[in-house]
């Protein structure tokens, strides 16, 4: 198919309908909780980009997690002061230039009519404008993976090294938000290296662009002590999260109820040295946890391969698998979501599997394909969850948009119809519950107000949220700490006692709150014994030694 471009009013069509349906979605969110408290990841990035903008650009750790989305929001707060209204607005028309990309991008394959199928299908495409609206990195991901899909498609022909350098920064900065978009360099390389004329220089170019990002970041890991990691330090980590004796393809953290980055790197590295015997760098923690997750695999090969089949049904599934908050939550909350969430991931991938093949043998679509399929093997070699996932769309749209434009009428239409078939089959078949999303979101959003000091909302959300589960250990834990924030002792109890008995993990936690709850009504030898079961469990709990501590002065000064 040749690349006759898109025309610039279809360009502008799909750019001004994807930004209106971020802004009215963002609109209507306005007030939400969802859009004014920062849950998890968010609250984490916010925190760092403010840091950033105070002037802390260095830092003085080795980086945890993939450093640019904070920088990013760290460069917006420095000129603008903190604004997060402000950079949902700027994600929102970044959003609408990826699927003008992505609609320019297809048309190295496809007709006019499918190129522009696959640009409203950008545009209107729910979890993508989901992530525009959140303090996330998957919205600034999303985006610069649609301009490598351009690039890729689009830019290779050209003799000049300007833009295999350009593809390489593109890149870089794009494994500055997702380090497993690395193995997009694979397509870049054959796709620059496949044309003839100036090959050498121009992969050298592609090279030099992507180091270009990169090494800035391995040398200030490296003098910061972590050792040479050209991003960040998690990677073991997350293998080990996806593939460990105990992994069930979602993200689990390594101590239960402690899933925020900042617990995650101190647990990483605690389990990891004391496990160990000695002190560890980042670079040896991660991997530690590397040889971790490979020495269980070896000793559990059967769990490892129906885990790998598991991770590839999540990945395929028509589900948002939530994080933080649940795609859910925000519909509730938004109309433009409701309705456009009927073109869910199920029916894209179906569009797409139908679409590749009239696609099939044109210059370009191979290649479309294959980084399609690379990124979902990247994201299955670790656990699954939506915002990942959102990685793999901007290769499937410009393969979904020519399913309504011309499978129909190919002579390939009964392949396509059986494809589009199995698509949905994979995409909805049920997969086993794993709990209410909207009522995981309300646990999270109480454990997130009883930081803010804001026990009453806590109470209420987290009250909600047992209402809607009543077999989650995480509500039934905020709501006994929301109850006793508030002198509700008597009515703590229930709830400390629930969570001890649906998560074991929560087990010295909640002796340690109950033990408290007895020292302040007045029954000092009990509140001892619990006390003491809490630190027979966790020699080092925080909260129990605390709570010892101020029962042994209290009785000291009697």
């Amino acid at each position: 198919m040749q690349d006759d471009g898109l025309p610039a009013r279809a360009g502008m069509g799909i750019f001004f309908l994807a930004l209106a349906v971020r802004l009215l979605a963002l609109a209507e969110l306005s007030g939400s909780p969802w859009n004014d408290v920062l849950l998890g990841d968010a609250r984490h990035f916010d925190e760092w980009g403010q840091r950033i903008a105070a002037g802390d650009w260095r830092g003085g750790e080795v980086f945890y997690q993939a450093p640019l989305y904070p920088y990013f929001l760290g460069g917006v707060y420095a000129l603008l002061g903190h604004a997060p209204g402000l950079v949902r607005v700027l994600q929102c028309c970044l959003g609408a230039l990826a699927a003008t990309w992505i609609a320019r991008g297809a048309r190295s394959f496809a007709s006019p009519r499918a190129s522009v199928a696959a640009g409203c299908m950008a545009a209107l495409y729910a979890p993508a404008i989901w992530y525009d609206l959140q303090l996330e990195k998957t919205s600034l991901a999303t985006s610069l993976s649609a301009l490598v899909f351009l690039i890729l498609v689009s830019k290779r022909e050209e003799r000049s090294v300007r833009w295999p350098f350009i593809a390489g920064i593109t890149l870089g900065a794009l494994t500055l938000l997702r380090e497993n978009a690395a193995i997009l360099l694979l397509p870049l390389l054959w796709a620059f290296g496949r044309e003839q004329g100036e090959r050498a220089r121009r992969l050298a170019a592609l090279l030099a662009g992507f180091a270009l990002l990169l090494l800035p970041v391995a040398l200030r890991n490296r003098a910061l002590g972590g050792g040479l990691l050209p991003t960040a330090s998690n990677a073991g980590v997350n293998f080990y999260i996806g593939n460990g004796a105990e992994a069930d393809g979602q993200y689990r953290p390594l101590v239960a109820g402690r899933g925020h980055p900042d617990h995650e790197r101190e647990d990483a590295r605690r389990i990891a040295e004391d496990l160990s015997g000695r002190a560890l760098s980042p670079r040896e923690v991660s991997g530690f946890w590397f040889a971790l997750a490979l020495e269980e695999i070896r000793d559990e090969p059967r769990h490892f391969a129906l885990l790998l089949v598991h991770k590839l049904r999540l990945l395929l599934h028509a589900d948002e698998i939530m994080d933080a908050v649940a795609f859910e939550a925000f519909q509730d909350e938004s109309r433009v979501l409701r309705v456009l969430a009927l073109f869910s991931f199920g029916v894209l991938l179906s569009l797409a599997l139908a679409g590749a093949v009239p696609a099939w043998g044109r210059r370009n679509a191979g290649v479309t394909l294959a980084s399609a399929a690379l990124v979902a093997l990247s994201i299955v070699a670790f656990f699954v969850v939506g915002r990942f996932r959102l990685g793999v769309v901007p290769f499937l749209l410009p393969l979904a948009g020519i399913a309504p434009a011309e499978a129909w009428s190919s002579s390939r239409r009964l392949p396509a119809l059986g494809l589009f078939a199995l698509g949905a089959l994979l995409a909805f078949w049920p997969l086993p519950s794993s709990g209410d999303p909207r009522a995981t979101s309300a646990a999270n959003l109480a454990s997130e107000l009883l930081r803010r000091d804001d026990a009453a909302g806590a109470e209420r959300w987290a009250r909600a949220a047992r209402a809607r589960d009543p077999g989650s250990a995480d509500a039934a834990f905020n709501l006994g700490a929301a109850l006793r924030r508030q002198e509700k002792l008597a009515e703590a109890v229930e709830p400390f006692a629930a969570a001890m008995r649906l998560e074991p993990a929560y087990e010295a936690d909640c002796l340690a709150e109950l033990g408290a709850i007895r020292a302040l009504t007045g029954d000092p030898a009990g509140a001892r014994e619990l006390l003491g079961r809490a630190l027979a469990l966790d020699p080092r709990h925080p909260g129990a030694r605390r709570y010892l501590e101020s029962l042994e002065r209290a009785q000291r000064s009697e």
